[in-house]
């Protein structure tokens, strides 16, 4: 189990027994998920959770401010459903990305397949009726050519995302979710950056807390630090309170649909591609097979 589905464990857990009126004294004796069981000694010893809980940066500093303020059930809620959206985005994305690599999986299982297994038999077969055995020259290079675009699938895949712009909508869906949940939490933006950028590596929210100490407003701070565009921001820009809240909700809903609209373009056209891949591997192994014994045949083409 990996650390995000542990961690929404643990904080399914948290939220059932907080609604159930128990104490946090109480919740430590009837913690049973795999990060509870882990964490309960050293919280019994009296050390807080946001010291012993391993979360992100941006969480770990509401974690730490909702503890000062006695308000642990509202970031359960909170990190509850960041991480439930967080987990529902990958299986979208697992959802989106499985018939394709099924096809290249079975693409590859079936060039394998012929090159160790019926090739082997057709030639031998080939030889015993006196023909000459077919050259496999032409399949291992393809093959090769294949395990090569496997290995360096990362580096196609960091290409694919700065091409189509997958890179900066994710990044943009990050420093939003970062903009929400500090607003959820009660916690000023500016405040909440000069503890982040403490523990955080540099990155462009450096600048945003520039310009957030210059006095400028969030949606001008943001779209300086050229995280946004002007036209993405405009309604971050109109006042605050409940518009900024309503605001940045609905343009994290806009990014999260763009992020949709443009996986489902790139399988789109990923998919007739590996059809046609798949196809013309089917083509060449009928190919290998008939033409040898078309020639022994004497008709030739």
């Amino acid at each position: 189990m990996n650390t995000l589905q542990k961690n929404l464990e643990l904080l399914e857990e948290l939220d059932a027994l907080l609604d159930c009126g128990y104490s946090q004294s109480e919740i430590l004796d009837l913690l049973s998920s795999e990060l509870g069981r882990k964490y309960r000694r050293r919280l019994q010893r009296g050390e807080p959770w946001s010291a012993v809980w391993e979360l992100e940066p941006e969480l770990l500093l509401v974690l730490r401010a909702a503890e000062l303020n006695g308000r642990l059930p509202d970031f359960v809620a909170l990190a509850l459903e960041h991480y439930r959206g967080k987990t529902a985005l990958q299986n979208t994305l697992r959802q989106k990305a499985a018939y394709p690599l099924l096809t290249l999986g079975f693409t590859l299982l079936m060039l394998l397949a012929f090159i160790f297994f019926l090739l082997p038999l057709f030639n031998d077969l080939l030889v015993e009726l006196g023909g000459q055995p077919n050259s496999a020259f032409w399949q291992w290079t393809f093959l090769g050519g294949l395990i090569l675009l496997l290995l360096n699938s990362k580096f196609i895949y960091a290409y694919l995302l700065e091409k189509t712009g997958l890179r900066r909508t994710l990044e943009s869906m990050q420093t939003l979710n970062l903009l929400a949940i500090t607003d959820r939490a009660g916690i000023p933006l500016a405040n909440f950056l000069s503890e982040y950028l403490r523990c955080a590596p540099p990155s462009a929210l450096s600048r945003v807390y520039f310009y957030l100490a210059k006095g400028l407003p969030v949606g001008e701070a943001l779209s300086r630090a050229e995280l946004f565009q002007p036209q993405e921001l405009k309604l971050l820009t109109i006042g605050g309170g409940a518009n900024y809240s309503r605001g940045l909700a609905y343009l994290l809903r806009s990014f999260q649909q763009d992020y949709q609209n443009k996986i489902n373009k790139i399988i789109f056209y990923f998919e007739p591609a590996l059809l046609l891949l798949t196809g013309g591997i089917i083509a060449l192994v009928a190919w290998s097979f008939f033409r040898p014994l078309f020639s022994y045949a004497g008709m030739e083409f």
